[in-house]
């Protein structure tokens, strides 16, 4: 799995980012036809982390109400060309390319600096799989860091937004 458009390097605190960060799925199986089946059970999920260097509190729970938009999606064939046309205009002809997921319209909400962490989730197959509530509801299988994005300011003193209105602190 790999991220083939990044998010930009810099966003605006509270505003929809431009673009769609797209990430390529690939497999090691050798048969593509069971490689794609097997994508029916798969979910990604974008998620914020903050970058390396950043003093931007660690905690997911508090990280989770920092990120909003599209922040699920399954797997789509390369075929499929949902992301505007910008998949067909890309080199996704990778042999072991099974599909691609896309993140489109993100917001972060506080300024800082952060990855966008995609996580590849397999779901408990109900015909084959013990039941979701005996192994928990899925398994993480693959992660991938976006680069970083500085969110700053739009002017004036530090802000966040929680999802409606810009709070400022001094």
């Amino acid at each position: 799995m790999d991220i083939v458009v990044q998010p930009p390097r810099t966003a605006q605190v509270g505003q929809t980012m431009p673009g769609s960060i797209i990430v390529r799925l690939k497999t090691t199986n050798a048969d593509a036809d069971d490689a794609i089946a097997e994508s029916a059970n798969l979910v990604a999920v974008a998620a914020l982390v903050p970058d390396s260097g950043s003093s931007d509190s660690p905690d997911p729970n508090a990280l989770n109400t920092l990120l909003a938009g599209r922040i699920f999606d399954t797997i789509h064939p390369f075929s499929d060309d949902e992301a505007d046309g910008c998949i067909a205009s890309m080199d996704m002809a990778d042999p072991n390319g099974v599909g691609y997921m896309r993140f489109p319209e993100l917001v972060i909400r506080q300024v800082g600096t952060y990855r966008i962490r995609i996580t590849l989730i397999r779901m408990a197959n109900p015909s084959s799989d013990p039941p979701a509530a005996s192994t928990g509801s899925g398994l993480a299988v693959h992660v991938v860091d976006s680069n970083p994005v500085v969110v700053v300011n739009s002017g004036g003193p530090a802000t966040s937004h929680n999802g409606k209105y810009m709070m400022a602190t001094y």
